[in-house]
């Protein structure tokens, strides 16, 4: 399966000042086969380290960080020369060993020719402490001495192309708001239906592709959903797993509300923020959970108008919120009409906006009937998002904007053809990935 990352990669591995690549990601979303996968692909030899099947690896880091004196050892453990020039060391689960962590720096000024690939499932949550009441990276983080990398799960994009290059490569070629023919809209349309049923988590892709089989589909999004549950009691430290556990099972409640603003009073009675933030941010940084703040004004830079305070929370992958609702595969496929429906597909087009927007994406509600889904930052302009999920065009907080501000660009996810009227654009909710080529 291609992944839209590995682009990166290429531009990493070319730089004449390179430095260790560090992959950030929720688990399971691919990141040690896409080490390997590259490594084997665009170098001589691929030398693999994994702290988490190997614990005791972290004792030929915590000696000393000195490349010279840690390499001859790994060859040792690895059974194998290390070639600096044209061989890539690669560290797994590297969250850890805060040793190796930190050793990182030290490669890149004492031995900037061996290319090092790095990642760790609940690497976000290690590179976070408290002091002081701010969150910061601990002293082990090598600041400015590697590059990091997002890898989120399979984008619908993605997942078009691993089942279907024929429609992919059309579906690449679109450009502008010229309305989609009938019938590769249609065919886009039913790709689509289906991406819901499976979400993003590569195990789940490929069971897909390979037996077609939805319940072992459901059984491995079960699986992932238990897994991560698992890791919050196995890695939470010092914050109580039993309140980021009580957080994660309120997404789907949270998001079910007229409201979907996140309430803390809702988790438990008499529950505050001071008790839980340290939770949320602890799924945040696990990317788990996807956080999108409120704006106290619709103008640019959106950074500047950010509201901590007031947020709501997503699952990382449209597949697991499936399971964790309860939502059926039939439901997805006939589309059928629920109450859950608009927060579910609103989950799905966040997860299509991950790394494709300037800046994370936010909300916009400035009462409680005035709301607009979604506000991202395109260039130096502000862009309003309206998410639906039937055919109902209400809108009439998303519609109020766009004629009192007259905005550059105004978005509708819909499954509507694509369509263009002054700065409104309806765009069908499969080409999400691609909103920008079509503005």
């Amino acid at each position: 399966m291609k992944r839209e990352v590995e682009v990166e990669f290429f531009r990493w591995k070319d730089r004449k000042d390179r430095k260790p690549l560090v992959l950030m990601g929720a688990r399971q979303v691919g990141k040690t086969w896409l080490m390997e996968n590259f490594g084997k692909d665009n170098f001589a030899k691929v030398h693999f380290f994994d702290f988490a099947a190997t614990p005791d690896l972290a004792t030929i880091f915590k000696g000393s960080k000195n490349p010279e004196e840690i390499l001859p050892k790994l060859e040792i453990i690895g059974g194998a020369k290390i070639d600096r020039r044209r061989d890539v060391l690669i560290l797994d689960e590297i969250q850890d060993c805060g040793d190796a962590l930190n050793s990182l720096k030290y490669f890149y000024e004492k031995c900037p020719e061996l290319a090092i690939m790095a990642a760790g499932s609940l690497l976000g949550v290690n590179l976070k402490k408290k002091k002081g009441g701010k969150i910061e990276p601990p002293k082990t983080y090598p600041v400015g001495k590697i590059e990091v990398v997002d890898v989120e799960p399979v984008s619908f994009q993605e997942f078009l192309q691993a089942k279907d290059m024929a429609l992919w490569e059309y579906y690449m070629s679109i450009r502008g708001n010229d309305p989609i023919p009938e019938i590769f809209h249609r065919r886009l349309w039913d790709v689509y239906s289906i991406y819901l049923t499976i979400g993003g988590m590569p195990e789940v892709v490929a069971s897909h592709l390979k037996d077609g089989d939805p319940a072992r589909v459901r059984k491995l999004q079960r699986d992932l959903v238990q897994l991560y549950e698992n890791d919050i009691v196995k890695y939470n430290g010092e914050i109580d797993a039993a309140k980021i556990l009580t957080v994660l099972r309120s997404v789907v409640p949270q998001l079910a509300k007229e409201n979907s603003k996140f309430i803390y009073g809702a988790l438990r009675e008499g529950a505050r923020g001071r008790g839980y933030e340290d939770a949320i941010e602890w799924l945040v940084s696990a990317r788990i959970v996807r956080r999108v703040n409120n704006l106290d004004a619709l103008e640019y830079p959106l950074s500047a108008h950010d509201v901590r305070n007031a947020f709501k929370i997503y699952l990382n992958d449209i597949g697991l919120l499936k399971v964790a609702s309860g939502i059926t595969d039939e439901s997805l496929i006939l589309d059928a009409d629920f109450s859950f429906k608009g927060r579910f597909v609103e989950n799905y087009v966040l997860q299509q906006l991950a790394g494709k927007t300037m800046g994370p994406v936010h909300f916009w509600a400035e009462r409680a009937d005035r709301e607009i889904d979604f506000v991202l930052q395109h260039g130096d302009n502000v862009v309003p998002v309206e998410v639906k999920a039937g055919g109902d065009k209400r809108a009439s907080s998303f519609k109020g904007y766009v004629k009192s501000k007259n905005p550059k660009y105004a978005i509708r996810f819909s499954e509507r053809n694509l369509k263009k009227d002054g700065a409104f654009v309806n765009i069908p909710l499969y080409l999400v990935p691609r909103f920008a080529e079509c503005l």
